[in-house]
C-alpha cells in the first residue's frame, strides 16, 4: 500500500481535526504529516507519523512522489501508484473559489515529481485523500461518484451547503464524521444528528 503525506498548512481547528481524523481511518499507519510545528507534534502523532520538515525539502525519492493538484493536466490512475508511491495532499481548508494554493505552496517547489488531479471538483482534505485511496485500490476516476456542493437541511428555516465535493461509495456520501454536528453547534442547534440519520437524508428518506 502506498503512503499518503499531508503537508500541514493550517492551524488545527476542530474542523481540520475532524478531516484529519477521517483521513487516518482510511490510510491508517500509511499516513504521514509533514511541515508540523513542535507544539503540534504530539496531537498529530495520535493520527499518523509526524515530520517537522516540509515535504518540499524532505529527501524523499521524488520519482516516487505524486502531488495531487487541482491544476494538474493528467488524472490520477491506478497504474501511477505502486507499493512505495508517496501521494501528497495539501493540508489546506479549501476556498469556495480555488486559489491554486497547492501549486503555490507545494507543486511549484517540487521539481521531478508527478502531478495529478482527481477530477474537476474541489474536494476537502479528507475527500481528496479518500479518492486517492480508492484509486490506489484499483478504481478509476470515472468509477468514483461524488456530489458537488451538497446542501443539508437542518430544519424548516436552516440549511448548510458544503462548498466542495464529497465522494460517494456504493451510493452513499462519505461525509466527514462529526462535521454536521459541529456545524449545528456553531449555528446554535442543541440536538445531534447521527451518521445513520445523515445517510437517510441523502437517500431521500428523512429530513434533518
Amino acid at each position: 500500500m502506498p503512503y499518503l503525506v499531508i503537508e500541514h498548512l493550517e492551524e488545527i481547528s476542530e474542523w481540520l481535526w475532524l478531516e484529519y481524523s477521517h483521513v487516518a481511518k482510511w490510510w491508517k499507519d500509511k499516513l504521514i504529516f509533514t511541515n508540523v510545528r513542535e507544539d503540534e507534534r504530539e496531537k498529530l502523532a495520535k493520527l499518523g507519523s509526524v515530520i517537522s520538515e516540509s515535504v518540499t525539502k524532505f529527501p524523499f525519492d521524488r520519482s516516487k512522489i505524486i502531488v495531487l493538484d487541482l491544476q494538474a493536466k493528467e488524472e490520477l490512475k491506478p497504474e501511477d501508484i505502486s507499493e512505495d508511491t508517496i501521494i501528497v495532499v495539501g493540508g489546506i481548508l479549501g476556498d469556495a473559489i480555488p486559489k491554486g494554493r497547492t501549486k503555490e505552496f507545494i507543486t511549484s517547489k517540487m521539481e521531478g515529481v508527478k502531478v495529478r488531479h482527481i477530477g474537476k471538483p474541489q474536494y476537502s482534505i479528507d475527500g481528496a485523500s479518500i479518492v486517492a485511496k480508492l484509486i490506489a485500490d484499483g478504481k478509476r476516476l470515472d468509477e468514483i461518484g461524488y456530489e458537488e456542493n451538497p446542501t443539508i437541511k437542518l430544519d424548516e428555516f436552516s440549511e448548510i451547503t458544503l462548498h466542495y465535493a464529497v465522494p460517494k461509495l456504493n451510493g452513499k456520501l462519505l461525509l466527514t464524521p462529526g462535521l454536521i454536528e459541529l456545524q449545528k453547534r456553531e449555528l446554535g442547534f442543541d440536538e445531534d444528528i447521527d451518521d445513520e440519520e445523515i445517510e437517510e437524508f441523502f437517500e431521500g428518506n428523512r429530513e434533518l
